[in-house]
């Protein structure tokens, strides 16, 4: 009997050892897999991790400001290319303006109205107001060292006056209605081609603006300048400050008596100016400061010609402009008006 329940003791016992072996058999397995977890949960981590980082250095890189086709850094060489790529687009306005057109799509169908008349009423106040230019635009006027408002003249005020600059000078003398008077203009003329590019006719010889001055400037009492409109995409400014004061040094030079007036830029249209990054009313203001402060640093006449032609919203009007840019014989005529009664210096012919 004792034998008996030895031995039952001893199959009870072995059972009991097998069902504690297997339990322990089974711990590394369950062990094995909290380390494989542990393992995959750190690979996730990791994962997640450099997910995380290249979202924030994709974050960061889209947040950077697009570059513009305005350089930061220019140099000369490269400057007088960059302002004659800035120049066509500005003053070839008229085939510029063809080609807008023919970008432009046709109407839509009735079918594409529907998907139209889907836009939200935000979506179309924003369309209206960059349609307008906005009404938030600020035409700057300078608050001194500007010259006032005189007593008028007639146009033999102008008899030995030189107007000098792009197209838009070169109109005004066409179509504001002075007869017989010098100008030395082209189509596309900055500060920087002012001193490369051969235009002015002098007894048959081709000569650079800055060479005509040297030769001519002691035979003109007054100057008319006017640059900036070709130069508004250049990145760096200071260019067109240090070569439009060598243009006036120039003719300071030779004729030491002279009467320098240097022109504000003129405001472009609302919808003009709403096109372009570069051609527009708030980089027509910075110029404008910096002409003012080059009319003071030189000791000549800033005048303010844009207050005088732009509407009441500041800019130029529609309908005094065939292309947003140009000013039509209404407007030179108006122009004219203000040369008329902003003068200074000797007043004799």
């Amino acid at each position: 009997m004792g034998k008996k329940w030895g031995f039952s003791s001893v199959i009870m016992i072995s059972m009991m050892v097998a069902l504690l072996t297997g339990s322990c058999a089974g711990k590394p397995g369950t062990a094995h897999v909290p380390g494989d977890e542990e393992e995959a949960s750190r690979t996730l981590v990791e994962v997640s991790d450099y997910a995380e980082d290249s979202s924030a250095e994709s974050s960061s890189l889209s947040s950077q400001p697009e570059e513009t086709s305005i350089p930061s850094e220019v140099s000369q060489s490269d400057q007088q290319s960059e302002s004659s790529a800035v120049s066509d687009e500005s003053d070839e306005l008229v085939s510029g303006d063809a080609q807008q057109q023919s970008e432009t799509p046709p109407e839509e169908s009735a079918s594409q109205s529907d998907s139209t008349e889907s836009v939200t009423a935000e979506e179309s106040a924003q369309s209206e107001q960059q349609d307008t230019g906005g009404n938030d635009f600020v035409l700057w006027s300078p608050e001194s060292d500007v010259l006032p408002e005189s007593a008028p003249v007639d146009n033999s005020y102008f008899s030995d006056a030189v107007f000098v600059g792009d197209s838009r000078m070169q109109g005004f003398v066409l179509y504001s209605g002075l007869t017989d008077v010098q100008a030395y203009t082209s189509v596309g003329l900055t500060v920087d081609t002012a001193y490369s590019k051969a235009f002015v006719d002098l007894s048959g010889e081709k000569l650079t603006l800055a060479s005509a001055l040297e030769k001519t400037a002691a035979g003109f009492k007054r100057f008319y300048l006017l640059f900036g409109m070709n130069e508004l995409g250049w990145g760096t400014w200071s260019v067109f400050v240090s070569k439009y004061g060598g243009l006036i040094d120039i003719i300071q030079k030779a004729n030491p008596d002279a009467v320098i007036y240097l022109e504000s830029l003129i405001p472009l249209t609302a919808e003009k100016s709403a096109q372009s990054e570069w051609l527009n009313n708030e980089h027509v203001n910075s110029f404008n400061q910096m002409i003012w402060q080059l009319a003071k640093d030189k000791g000549v006449y800033y005048l303010d010609t844009a207050s005088g032609l732009a509407g009441e919203d500041g800019v130029l009007a529609a309908e005094d402009s065939t292309d947003g840019v140009h000013l039509n014989k209404d407007a030179c005529v108006r122009w004219l008006e203000y040369l008329k009664t902003h003068t200074a210096g000797d007043f004799s012919s």
